[in-house]
């Protein structure tokens, strides 16, 4: 699916903020439609990785930006039992915590582009990968 993708959209591969981007646009509806966080990351995370490799781009940093984006966010109080409880009690309403969500998206994009690539690239994960050698390094 993945190959199919950057085959038909040749700009992925000459744009990688591009690729960064349109991960973070679709995880936030993924996110929506799933409220289990581990079912969306068993789904999301693959993918992203498939569309990292097919990218040229580092799979490993692929994921993980996904992460990010989908684990910082909840829509609905069923996405999470502290939240429930809270709806629940009455201290907050399901479109106060869907506004919330929206905010938390926002945050965890900027999150993403500003502080985890950076970070990930010192730590020797770079969005970018490098070709190997000739000789295989």
């Amino acid at each position: 699916m993945a190959h199919l993708l950057v085959l038909y959209i040749p700009a992925f591969t000459q744009h990688p903020l591009l690729v960064v981007a349109i991960l973070l646009l679709a995880a936030a509806p993924v996110r929506l439609l799933i409220p289990n966080i581990t079912g969306f990351l068993a789904i999301t995370m693959p993918i992203a990785m498939s569309i990292g490799a097919a990218t040229s781009l580092n799979p490993v940093v692929c994921g993980f930006l996904v992460m990010i984006a989908g684990d910082a966010v909840l829509y609905y109080p069923a996405q999470s039992a502290s939240s429930l409880v809270v709806y629940e009690r009455g201290h907050l309403s399901a479109p106060e915590i869907f506004r919330f969500g929206l905010w938390m998206t926002l945050i965890a994009y900027l999150v993403v582009l500003l502080v985890a690539l950076p970070y990930w690239t010192a730590v020797g994960e770079p969005l970018l990968v490098r070709p190997a050698g000739p000789s295989g390094n």
